[in-house]
């Protein structure tokens, strides 16, 4: 290592040491901040991948009334059966539903105990090659003989993905205003380092040294103190998915759940977002309050 970047690490530590309360601060404040901003990154890779793979499996279903005759429930299982867009058609009888009810309610005997074999109607279950067309479905089949309903079943889950939306815009907003936080803090912190070594600055610039050589230890400090923050805050992520998300995922089996590797990958976008915001909130705290 050259006497310069000997140079540079050493007043680098020195200045980390001197404001170690307000360092620790940064720290904490760069944490806080970035961990949630990689809950909101996470929240929208959980969306998506859960939208992508639940709206390839969502079926649609249709109820039929109670006066359907069995030649026009075979007709319209026919229909259904040749359309391009239908990949697979179940029927359902009342029975079937009824035994399905009492599997899903299995833990709730008071609603079993509310409903009857003849509450709930058949229907045919229909898996579409492409869930998107779900208008079209609806458009030709609601008006058959014996159909009560046509329900798409992305509806339920549109709502419940609006509200992780919802989540996700919440935890970026809150993660914007902790940055804005941690950039005050981390200027803070430089411009207190900068007027402490003022003689010191004042010396190396009578004997020649450049701006960047007098400002970069100063930008190293902010730099260690955002980087070690995100690595953190990455680490805390790690920790949730271990030990809350992995709890989750083995009582939810059917739910397409984000990975470790997913979790993983957004410490590097911490570790850069961490870096930028330390250096950035240096750089301009210097160029204001140091004169060199």
């Amino acid at each position: 290592m050259g006497p310069r970047w000997r140079y540079l690490s050493y007043e680098a530590v020195i200045g980390l040491r001197r404001n170690l309360l307000m360092t620790l601060a940064t720290v904490v404040t760069v944490t806080v901040s970035l961990a949630l901003l990689g809950a909101g990154v996470l929240t929208q890779v959980q969306v998506n991948k859960a939208q992508r793979i639940l709206f390839g499996q969502v079926e649609v279903s249709i109820f039929l009334e109670e006066t359907i005759s069995e030649d026009q429930r075979r007709s319209l299982q026919d229909a259904l059966s040749e359309h391009p867009l239908v990949e697979e058609t179940i029927f359902e009888s009342k029975q079937q539903a009824f035994a399905n009810a009492k599997e899903i309610f299995a833990n709730e005997p008071e609603v079993i105990q509310a409903l009857q074999p003849d509450d709930l109607p058949a229907s045919f279950r229909v898996r579409m090659t492409d869930p998107e067309q779900f208008d079209v479905i609806a458009t030709q089949f609601s008006s058959y003989p014996g159909i009560e309903e046509v329900v798409d079943q992305r509806d339920v889950l549109k709502r419940f993905f609006a509200i992780m939306r919802l989540v996700r815009t919440g935890a970026l907003a809150v993660a914007g205003l902790q940055l804005i936080a941690a950039a005050a803090l981390i200027s803070n912190t430089i411009r207190i380092t900068a007027f402490a070594r003022r003689e010191q600055t004042a010396i190396m610039k009578l004997v020649g040294a450049t701006n960047w050589y007098i400002r970069l230890p100063f930008i190293v400090e902010g730099l260690v103190a955002g980087v070690v923050g995100a690595v953190i805050a990455g680490g805390l992520l790690l920790l949730g998915d271990v030990l809350l998300l992995s709890r989750i995922k083995s009582e939810i089996r059917f739910f397409p759940f984000i990975s470790t590797s997913d979790v993983a990958l957004t410490i590097p976008l911490l570790v850069i977002a961490g870096a930028l915001v330390a250096t950035v909130a240096s750089w301009l705290s210097l160029r204001r309050f140091l004169d060199v």
